[in-house]
């Protein structure tokens, strides 16, 4: 706390020299000459507002801002307690009523941002006075009428310092509070009493809360610096890490800015200007956010980013980096900086006086020369420890991996001021590639441990084509990380994975990993997997060449390097095939395997996958795609136990289940009529991709279908979070649409659709709906599942249109909802991919009723689907189609696949989508 007031700017100064805006007394005596306070107060901050903008476009620092609105603020305020204690004398008898306007929060830092919210204290005497009364509600109508958000609360000094002992906010705002007008003595008062009660103990409970709420909120918030879109207040490396500290920091030293804890001899006069500068980069990215939105805006979104860089000055550059992207590169080297010092001081803060003293006067467990720990800390006592033997950079990190501590910060300042010892002989060195690798081997630590390395700068100066994509920026609404970032969380779901935490979820995954000796080569391939971003396109490729050199480098075999530059090469290849492909496909499979080539290389190709879809955001992986993952793996590794041999010849398989489907239906009591009127019109396909165990209920449903408009069956497979949705009916056209109508109007989420139809018409249709999100609820409620059926009677007796069945719901499904996000739509064709299908990949923004949009498109296209699979990931959607013309062939003719292309493309686009209200 502090009674002194945030100093007058230049910045407001000029404003109110031109006339911009009048000062205290002027501001005051318009006020009285109104009677009016929330017109004049307005007006007033809408000036500041106004004047500060254009000083903030035409440069102005962070702090600049920031100073002078919470200047301008308090003179508003003051005037208002003016006026009020004028209104007073003048209604009521004169009292010796005392009270304090406290400001508290960020108000009471002095840190306002142009459209933060500002937080009060009327702190009175014993008892509330008509006195308090009117002063607290002159300025409150004041404040409201210009358009702040107010947080306010009266109250007198035994009750703050009550509820200082029992509510850890209250403590936390009154540590911030700064004295604004009426009664400093009262406020001296508070202050007293507040010191008082930091007793020890309520300091060790408050230290302990406060790091608990830090963890939670970095938690909420990402758990990284690194985020495409961070929060530049609340999240990792925020404004509000730095704010933790210094409540730590005021808490154990009674000091209330950075100025006084270097007084103190806390903290170094150099390491506070390094943090200012950061502070201030963030203070005016906010700024720019709040004056570009007119509201509280924390979130660094895309579209913030845009139209921020060039406000800040920056600009696309020779090496193709936007101006967008350099904004981002300067707002992490920033967000680390305040991350890093504030987990220093924290460190400093809630250590143990005698240990703090005896770490700094070098005392410790040697665990060899040179280098000791210190309870959690690694240290350095040799200050020539790296110019005696520069491979100390790295042994020192496997040093705190194998002991389970981390680099002091006076450590992290040393490593960081060697590395130019770090040169083309210290890459070659043999030595300097055991060391890496030695490191990816441990047990336990080493995504922790390559953390630790890049952020100190080690690991991109030893392959400085990692280090190149330092912060590097694709933007896309797939990814949340930085590249750098989504390669070092590839590594820690990796480790996670191989030490259990999967198991229940992913047993398989788990199996794998522990049973594979490579592992540690996957590490490897997962950290260099995306170093071919940021060349252009076909980045796998381009990375698999970069990772070769690496691997020359690190002094592998040939073997293990074919290996890592295997997996970096094919990254993409097993989600790519499992998401999109036809996995029924036996010669898509078998390309697939001839890729891959070995087991090993198999096992290691899942491992790596999975890493890599579970480092891209939270949800991505989920049971869906392990399943996919998890089908396409089972039947590889069956095609590569059986060497050289060529796969069944597939008449024969078809002839086998045949006859073993015959057998099976006779147990249960079928007549032979009856399951040749089964199997004869089955197309063979059927019987190659079809389970075993399902083809008894297919064919009591066909069985079943008699005179029947249609016979439905569905079933809830909840472990693998998907329901199971058969449609057994007579073919017609745009039969797919039609029940992807129904499924939609309900509000279901379709993952899959396969189609067979029988020589003799009947279609058997198999859909699988998603149990993900909110899905589950909806999928589980038998009700819904009676109105799908009533629906698809409707839709397929023409009782029904379905384009207007979906467009009633959709109607009201998105009345008054806007996307956040907005994705070009793709369509990309592929005559390759199928021996007997054109294959149509469909990318574009997810929204209600999207399948349906497309299979309509293609059933008045006059298409035919056999095979549906679909694939969402945040906004966006990418939907995979095999089909055919009404012919059952190919498309090929040029000019209806540009029709084809086009017409989805020009009916998927985010803004047709809209319905009128």
């Amino acid at each position: 706390m502090s009674i002194d007031s945030v100093s007058d700017q230049p910045a407001l100064d000029a404003l109110v020299a031109r006339g911009a805006i009048p000062d205290e007394d002027g501001l005051f005596e318009e006020i009285q000459a109104t009677r009016g306070a929330g017109p004049i107060a307005r007006s007033y901050i809408e000036a500041v507002r106004d004047g500060l903008k254009q000083q903030h476009l035409a440069g102005a620092s962070g702090s600049e801002i920031v100073f002078a609105l919470t200047a301008a603020t308090d003179r508003l305020v003051r005037a208002l307690y003016r006026y009020a204690e004028a209104e007073h004398n003048r209604r009521f008898p004169r009292l010796n009523a005392r009270i304090a306007v406290v400001a508290r929060g960020g108000y009471g830092r002095g840190e306002l941002n142009p459209y933060s919210d500002i937080d009060l204290l009327f702190l009175h005497e014993a008892k509330r006075s008509p006195h308090t009364e009117v002063v607290a509600e002159t300025i409150l109508y004041g404040l409201f009428d210009s358009g702040f958000v107010i947080g306010q609360t009266t109250r007198n000094v035994r009750e703050c310092s009550r509820l200082t002992q029992v509510k850890l906010e209250e403590m936390t705002a009154l540590l911030d509070a700064r004295f604004l007008a009426g009664d400093q003595k009262l406020f001296a008062d508070l202050e007293k009493a507040i010191a008082g009660g930091a007793t020890d103990r309520n300091r060790r409970a408050f230290f302990k809360a406060k790091l608990q709420e830090s963890v939670e909120r970095h938690s909420k918030y990402g758990d990284s610096i690194y985020l495409l879109e961070p929060e530049i207040k609340q999240g990792e490396g925020g404004l509000r890490d730095l704010h933790t500290a210094m409540w730590l920091a005021k808490m154990k030293y009674r000091a209330h800015s950075l100025e006084e804890l270097v007084q103190k001899a806390v903290l170094r006069e150099a390491e506070v200007k390094v943090v200012q500068l950061a502070r201030d980069f963030l203070w005016r990215v906010r700024n720019s956010m709040h004056f570009l939105s007119g509201r509280e805006d924390d979130r660094l979104t895309f579209e913030n980013q845009e139209k921020i860089a060039p406000i800040m000055g920056f600009k696309a550059g020779a090496d193709q980096g936007t101006a967008s992207a350099k904004l981002m590169e300067a707002y992490y080297a920033n967000a680390t900086t305040i991350y890093q010092f504030a987990e220093d001081l924290i460190a400093r803060v809630t250590e143990e006086s005698e240990r703090v003293s005896a770490f700094r006067f070098g005392f410790g467990r040697e665990i060899r020369s040179g280098v000791i720990i210190q309870r959690k800390h690694l240290g350095i006592a040799d200050p020539q420890l790296f110019v005696k033997d520069s491979l100390n950079l790295v042994t020192i990190f496997a040093d705190c991996q194998a002991h389970n501590v981390t680099l002091s910060s006076k450590a992290y300042q040393i490593v960081r001021e060697s590395l130019h010892l770090i040169d083309d002989q210290f890459r070659t060195d043999p030595r300097t590639g055991a060391a890496l690798m030695s490191i990816l081997k441990g047990r336990s630590g080493v995504a922790t441990t390559l953390e630790a390395m890049h952020r100190t700068g080690v690991l991109g100066a030893i392959i400085p084509e990692f280090g190149k994509l330092n912060a590097r920026v694709i933007q896309d609404l797939y990814h949340i990380y930085t590249v750098d970032r989504h390669s070092l969380v590839a590594v820690r779901e990796m480790e996670r994975l191989r030490a259990g935490e999967f198991k229940s979820s992913n047993q398989l995954l788990t199996d794998v990993s522990r049973e594979l000796d490579s592992v540690p080569l996957v590490l490897l391939a997962l950290l260099l997997h995306d170093i071919g971003k940021g060349h252009g396109h076909d980045h796998d490729a381009r990375g698999a060449l970069l990772t070769e050199e690496v691997s020359a480098r690190l002094g592998l075999s040939e073997e293990e390097t074919e290996l890592v530059v295997f997996l970096v090469r094919n990254h993409l290849l097993m989600s790519q095939v499992a998401q999109k492909g036809d996995l029924d496909d036996e010669t898509m499979v078998g390309e697939f395997v001839r890729t891959v080539g070995s087991i090993e290389r198999m096992k290691a190709l899942y491992l790596l996958t999975f890493a890599d879809m579970r480092a891209v955001a939270p949800k991505v992986y989920n049971n869906w795609r392990d399943m996919l993952l998890g089908d396409l793996y089972f039947r590889a590794l069956k095609r590569l136990e059986q060497g050289d041999r060529e796969a069944v010849d597939p008449e024969r398989r078809v002839a086998e289940m045949k006859q073993e489907v015959s057998v099976r239906l006779s147990e249960a009591n079928a007549t032979p009529a009856a399951i040749a009127h089964f199997l004869e019109p089955m197309p063979d396909r059927y019987f190659l991709t079809m389970p075993e165990d399902d083809i008894a209920l297919h064919f009591q449903l066909i069985t079943n279908l008699g005179d029947q408009l249609f016979a439905t069956r569905h079933r809830h497979f909840t472990d693998r979070e998907y329901t199971e949705y058969i449609v057994v009916t007579r073919d017609q056209p745009g039969l797919f649409s039609k029940i992807a109508a129904a499924l939609t109007a309900n509000g279901l989420s379709i993952l899959s659709g396969r189609i067979t139809t029988r020589l003799d018409g009947i279609v058997l249709d198999i859909f699988r709906i998603s149990h993900q999100a909110n899905a589950s609820a909806m999928a589980l409620e038998e009700e819904r599942w009676e109105r799908v059926d009533q629906d698809l009677e409707r839709v397929i007796s023409g009782a029904q249109d379905a384009e207007q069945l979906v467009a009633k719901m959709l109607a009201e499904q998105l009345r008054g909802k806007h996307f956040a996000a907005r994705v070009a739509t793709e369509v990309t064709i592929d005559n390759r991919l199928s021996d007997e299908f054109t294959v149509v990949d469909v990318f574009t923004q997810d929204r209600i009723g999207l399948l349906f949009a497309i299979t309509n498109t293609l059933f008045r296209l006059g298409l035919h689907i056999h095979l549906a699979r679909i694939s969402t990931n945040a906004f966006q959607a990418l939907d995979v189609f095999y089909v055919t013309d009404a012919s059952g062939n190919k498309i090929t003719d040029l000019r209806k696949l540009r029709e084809l292309r086009d017409e989805l493309t020009m009916r998927l686009e985010p803004q047709q989508e809209q319905p009128a209200a």
